[in-house]
Formats: C-alpha cells, sequence, structure tokens
C-alpha cells in the first residue's frame, strides 16, 4: 500500500471518528434516556406482578379462611369484607360465595341482593354477571308457579346464555306440569341431544323424557 493510500485511509477514519462523536453528543442522551425509561419500565411491570401475584394469595387465602367457618351468617359476612376490598376477580368469587352462605342461612333477600350487585356491575366478567342472573332465577323459582318459572328461565335459554342447557331443563320440567308435552319434549330434547350436555343432564333429562312419553300415551 502506497503513502497516499495509507494517508486517505487515516483521514477517512479520523473523520469517522469526528462524525460518530458528533452523533454521540446529538443523541447519546436520548439513547441514555430511553435506556433508563426502559429499565425502569420493566422494573415498574416486575414490580406490578409481583403485587398482583401477592394480592392473589392473600385473597386466595382469605377465600378459604372464610370457607372454613361453619355458620352460614358468619360465612356471608366473612365473604363481604373480601368482595368489599379484594380485586375484580377475587372480588366477584367472594361476592357468589357470600349469596350462596346467605341462601343457606335463609336469607333470601340478602343473596338475591349481593347477586343483583354482580348483574349490576358493568364492569364484571360476563359470565359472572350470566351466573348470578342463574342463580337469581333459580332462587325466585322455588315459590314461583310454572308459567313464572317459564318467564324466569326464558331468557337463559337463548342461544349465547352459557347457561342455556340448565334452563332448557328447567323449561322443560315447567311445561311438563303445565301440560305442555310437545314444549316439554322439545326442550329436554333440544337440551339432551346438545354436544355440551353432561352425563347428568342427559339422565335428568331422559327421566323426564320418559314421563313426557307416558303422559303422551294416557292422553
Amino acid at each position: 500500500m502506497s503513502d497516499g493510500d495509507g494517508f486517505i485511509n487515516e483521514v477517512s477514519e479520523e473523520l469517522r471518528r469526528d462524525r460518530m462523536t458528533a452523533l454521540w453528543k446529538r443523541w447519546g442522551p436520548w439513547i441514555i434516556g430511553a435506556v433508563v425509561l426502559a429499565v425502569a419500565a420493566a422494573a415498574v411491570l416486575n414490580w406490578r406482578d409481583s403485587q398482583r401475584e401477592a394480592a392473589a394469595r392473600e385473597a386466595g387465602e382469605a377465600l378459604e379462611l372464610a370457607a372454613e367457618r361453619q355458620d352460614p351468617g358468619a360465612r356471608a359476612d366473612a365473604f363481604a369484607d373480601i368482595a368489599d376490598a379484594a380485586e375484580p376477580g377475587p372480588a366477584l368469587v367472594a361476592r357468589l360465595s357470600q349469596a350462596a352462605a346467605l341462601d343457606e342461612a335463609g336469607d333470601e333477600a340478602g343473596a338475591l341482593g349481593a347477586l343483583a350487585m354482580i348483574e349490576q356491575d358493568g364492569a364484571a366478567d360476563p359470565l359472572y354477571r350470566a351466573l348470578a342472573g342463574f342463580k337469581t332465577a333459580m332462587i325466585q323459582a322455588r315459590e314461583a308457579s310454572p308459567s313464572q318459572r317459564i318467564d324466569l328461565f326464558a331468557p337463559h335459554a337463548a342461544p349465547s346464555s352459557p347457561f342455556r342447557l340448565l334452563a332448557l331443563e328447567q323449561l322443560a320440567v315447567a311445561r311438563f306440569q303445565l301440560d305442555d308435552l310437545a314444549g316439554a319434549r322439545a326442550d329436554a330434547e333440544a337440551a339432551r341431544d346438545d354436544p355440551l350436555a353432561t352425563p347428568a343432564l342427559q339422565d335428568r333429562l331422559g327421566q323426564l323424557l320418559i314421563l313426557v312419553e307416558a303422559a303422551e300415551d294416557g292422553a
């Protein structure tokens, strides 16, 4: 390599160093700031995750302790305290458990009130709201006539309802009690033949269909 080539290379290298120095002076603080922000954001996310995990563990332990209480009234009070203080997920579980404990204690009005809090919570998961609505219908159906039970469970028998099959079972029973044998058969067969029907549900509906056939033969 000639002296001229060596000189040109040295000049080129010097120019590159000058260019890198100028770029670093201009953008270096921003790069450092971005790195610091990224590290800080990762630290915050890790802290939040650890806080959520700790809160979930604490709520789970509290739910277990509340469930161990023998007296349903005391159990309901314990679940209510958790529902008021916990994060949304555990709070919904606690509220449902509170409603069940109140119902066990004979306080149907209190149970319905707890379930209504879930149904009216627009931020609650739709599945929890649907479950609260179905449980409400089950409680109200105890003292209802067959026609009233049809009104209670018809909304839960919609194709989009997660409790459609159980609602169809209730409708089939109510229609059978009203001597609507065709309607009872249609609801019972629709639920029995659904791929999601459990063996227990299929057995119950099979027994009901035997009664429907017997009534049809005797008509």
